[in-house]
């Protein structure tokens, strides 16, 4: 994949890789930056000297090939670099960068779709948690970049193709951003509560992706409520949700403190716990929330409440279809006051009408607008 405005010059290498340092420890966790120590957290400055000219031709001349100008600019402006990402610590350095068939002989030897790239690709990273960062030399643009891949033990194979090594970097900044917000640590946090109360107007107009969409960003921003609400929206969207709720609020207790732990006890628990019934799931859901219990879910309104309960007896009668039409009336009604609603989640737990939610009626219900909105 092409991603525009990325460093190319020594000069805005320096610039960028600055950026990034500020970001990493500004984020970082307090084990991490022990790691780096006191004069390195002191400088700012994750990386090492620039490459010299002379080491820069050397290593040409050792590898016997022009190295592309953007990751030749990257060594000019640091020879080397810690934490350039989430599973990449770091990066090899005019002295050691060299060919994957020499350096990693094992990895050209496994029988692998993509055996040809890796024989003759470069390796330009170092430490790292089970990857390698790959240029390929045969795949050159008209500027010189050469693509860039990240082979990895979680990929079936080589992952996504870059048109360059900044655009790698770049992309895996991005990673390394995501992920930190999602834990609650935010690299930029500004207008995640605007992009919360966007993405509640649009759900509740029915506009159940974009609602999503701006749920997402704000949660890249380390907002915990828009990271619960993605997952409400996913509830209705997405039949195997439990795995939303277990990696992305039981896990992370910025989203519980964000919305309160009796509120993720009463409205998504239960749909965790209906599609993973393991003694294993339980203990996940204590371990996050303490005891499980019953929790009183946010309040309905009598009007929505009285649908609810004519609902559930003719669903108790064996009238499935006549207790649906009933709901299905009052969706278009249903509202809530409270600014983490948005949508009326109990169709989806209560043991009673939820088997009749299919998962057709469940994205019918997400796109359906609600209250002030129909």
């Amino acid at each position: 994949m092409a991603l525009s405005g990325r460093p190319r010059t020594a000069e805005q290498w320096r610039d960028y890789l600055a950026g990034y340092s500020a970001d990493f420890l500004r984020v970082a966790d307090a084990d991490r930056l022990s790691e780096l120590g006191d004069e390195r957290r002191a400088s700012g400055w994750l990386g090492f000297a620039g490459a010299k000219q002379d080491a820069l031709t050397a290593v040409e001349k050792r590898l016997g090939v022009a190295l592309p100008p953007g990751y030749r600019a990257f060594l000019e402006a640091s020879d080397g670099w810690l934490e350039m990402g989430p599973f990449v610590w770091t990066m090899r350095t005019t002295a050691d960068v060299g060919w994957l068939r020499d350096i990693e002989p094992e990895m050209c030897e496994m029988g692998y779709e993509d055996d040809e790239l890796m024989a003759r690709a470069l390796l330009v990273s170092a430490d790292a948690d089970a990857c390698y960062w790959l240029l390929d030399p045969a795949d050159v643009s008209d500027d010189g970049e050469w693509a860039a891949y990240v082979w990895a033990s979680w990929y079936p194979g080589l992952g996504d193709r870059f048109d360059s090594f900044a655009d790698l970097v770049a992309a895996e900044r991005e990673s390394f951003e995501d992920l930190n917000a999602r834990d609650g640590r935010a690299v930029e946090s500004a207008g995640a509560a605007e992009l919360v109360a966007e993405g509640r107007r649009m759900a509740l107009r029915g506009d159940a992706e974009r609602a999503a969409e701006r749920f997402e960003s704000a949660a890249r921003k380390g907002s915990g409520a828009g990271q619960y609400l993605a997952v409400v929206v996913a509830a209705f969207l997405q039949p195997d949700v439990q795995h939303r709720i277990r990696n992305d609020v039981l896990g992370h207790p910025h989203v519980i403190e964000a919305v309160g732990a009796g509120r993720v006890r009463a409205e998504l628990v239960p749909l965790f716990l209906q599609r993973e019934s393991g003694a294993w799931a339980r203990q996940l859901v204590t371990e996050a929330l303490g005891e499980i219990g019953d929790a009183p879910a946010p309040p309905e309104s009598p009007e929505f409440t009285a649908a609810l309960e004519q609902a559930r007896e003719l669903a108790r009668q064996g009238d499935t279809e006549a207790a649906w039409s009933v709901l299905a009336a009052a969706v278009p009604r249903w509202h809530s006051d409270d600014p983490l609603c948005i949508a009326p989640l109990t169709l989806l737990t209560d043991p009673v009408l939820s088997p009749l939610v299919t998962p057709q009626r469940a994205a019918w219900i997400a796109a359906t607008p609600r209250g002030d909105n129909h």
